[in-house]
């Protein structure tokens, strides 16, 4: 059995992602200069090659369907049997409807590769070559029964391009999808690979050149790389280091009181010279055993709290964790638009302000810097239009809003208002985990307060919040991943 593992990539480097206009966009200016047979037979030969050298297996089953990626089948189909492999083709929707499909179902000359009906345990490998990219239809009621006892059967299954059932553009599953241990694309990744559900079915990742043209620069996807750390100065004192402040809430019980405590130790761990959190005056015994009292300023009401942030030096502001659903918090959050320091907004702001979600994206438009917005699904939904391409979704609350949004998840968002996306593929199931979202936001907001560009603090504090997550694993808690940031920045360090 091929091992699952998730997409091994080094994040080191600019790893560029189409979506199906654009990949059809490299074919058709690759086709000006290269016959389209050729490249189709250069598709056969790298996944031959590849799967003849890197999976075990005596009988092969290629599921072909009636377009280019049931060209490619036939012709993979082809190599293996003139390297006399046992090799079977079953195509359920037919062959050749498509002029190079054709083509390569006419260069086949043993009938006998073929079958109309197939039983799967004859085989130990499926190779599935039903839609590719181009998958754009529901399944028929007997596809739909083939896919689902093929995923039952827990055979080794290799996708060539795409598994079949996942939308290309948004990684959605309609109805069925085939689960792959491995996905061979082809040129350059797809969204869809790896943006959830997709994600869940294609296996491990492997890109192959089939020399079609290079238009790296139409693409505004990028797979998360992490910026590189700003070295500190030998003349740096802490204030050098950035100032962060993090408003905590009113009834500091509980969860409230840890995210507003996480936040504030997250943003020193990743670097800020100073963290402050501002504590309404009789809440201040709350912290005391939890938190040095230099690091508080304490305030008597809404209009003490305002002019303790005008007359202080203040790089950035965290606001969100532990906070109130109440009409003064939304006055202060409007205070908070009209500042000039940097924001980065969590949490309950997202409840806050879904009822008044115009008048919050007018502030936040008008802003004279950016602002962070780091919504999980949830919170997301309370403010934005959603639909099954979170891409789409993402580039539009960014415009809407003209803030950096990064949609937390196992395929977290990375959005700019000038149409830049980035995702996250390192991601760890386990820092799904109470406070993990306020550390994420304490650590975007202490590069922030170093005066880091506001998207390279975002992809930045992303990425060493899932490395920590990966590093730490099963059973962490909110406080691990905070210890963990130091030796996550010193492995950076030593790596530039």
């Amino acid at each position: 059995m091929v091992e699952k593992k998730k997409l091994n990539l080094n994040q080191e480097k600019n790893i560029n992602i189409y979506n199906y206009n654009l990949i059809n966009e490299a074919e058709l200016e690759t086709f000006k200069s290269t016959d389209s047979f050729e490249v189709m037979k250069k598709a056969a030969k790298s996944s031959f090659d590849y799967i003849k050298k890197n999976v075990k297996f005596t009988n092969i089953l290629i599921v072909c369907g009636p377009g280019n990626n049931g060209g490619d089948g036939l012709l993979i189909a082809k190599l293996f049997d003139e390297n006399n492999f046992d090799v079977t083709i079953y195509s359920p929707l037919g062959n050749g409807k498509t002029e190079d499909s054709e083509k390569a179902l006419n260069s086949i000359k043993k009938n006998n590769l073929f079958k109309e009906k197939v039983i799967l345990h004859e085989y130990d490998l499926v190779i599935d070559c039903l839609f590719g990219v181009g998958f754009n239809r529901p399944f028929s009621n007997n596809l739909f029964f083939f896919i689902n006892e093929l995923n039952e059967s827990k055979l080794n299954i290799i996708s060539i391009d795409m598994p079949s059932g996942v939308y290309t553009d948004t990684g959605a599953i309609n109805s069925i999808a085939i689960k792959a241990n491995i996905t061979l694309t082809f040129h350059r990744l797809k969204p869809g690979l790896i943006l959830l559900p997709g994600k869940e079915f294609s296996g491990n990742i492997e890109i192959l050149d089939i020399g079609l043209i290079n238009l790296d620069n139409k693409t505004n996807i990028l797979i998360l790389s992490p910026p590189k750390l700003k070295e500190p100065k030998i003349t740096d004192h802490k204030y050098k280091r950035g100032t962060i402040f993090i408003i905590a809430g009113k009834e500091m019980v509980g969860a409230s009181k840890l995210a507003t405590i996480a936040a504030s130790q997250s943003s020193l761990r990743s670097g800020a010279g100073v963290s402050k959190i501002l504590i309404q005056e009789n809440n201040i015994d709350y912290f005391k055993p939890h938190i040095l009292e230099e690091m508080i300023i304490k305030y008597k009401n809404i209009n003490d709290l305002k002019n303790q942030i005008k007359n202080s030096n203040v790089d950035s502001l965290i606001y969100g964790c532990g906070i109130e659903i109440e009409e003064k918090n939304k006055e202060l959050l409007s205070f908070l638009l009209n500042q000039s320091f940097q924001l980065v907004l969590d949490a309950s702001v997202f409840s806050l302000m879904k009822n008044d979600k115009e008048y919050f994206f007018n502030l936040l438009s008008g802003r004279n810097c950016k602002t962070v917005l780091t919504p999980h699904k949830g919170e997301f939904e309370k403010l934005f239009t959603v639909s099954e391409n979170k891409i789409h979704d993402c580039i539009n609350a960014a415009k809407k809003t003209n803030s950096i949004i990064l949609y937390k998840g196992n395929d977290t968002i990375i959005a700019s208002p000038e149409e830049n996306i980035y995702i996250n593929n390192i991601s760890s199931p386990y820092l799904a985990t109470s406070g993990s979202g306020d550390v994420l936001a304490g650590i975007i907001g202490g590069l922030l307060a170093q005066h880091y560009n506001i998207l390279e603090a975002t992809k930045l504090g992303c990425f060493i919040h899932s490395e920590c997550g990966n590093r730490l694993g099963r059973g962490l808690i909110a406080s691990d991943l905070i210890a963990e940031i130091p030796n996550i920045l010193s492995e950076m360090t030593a790596s530039d």
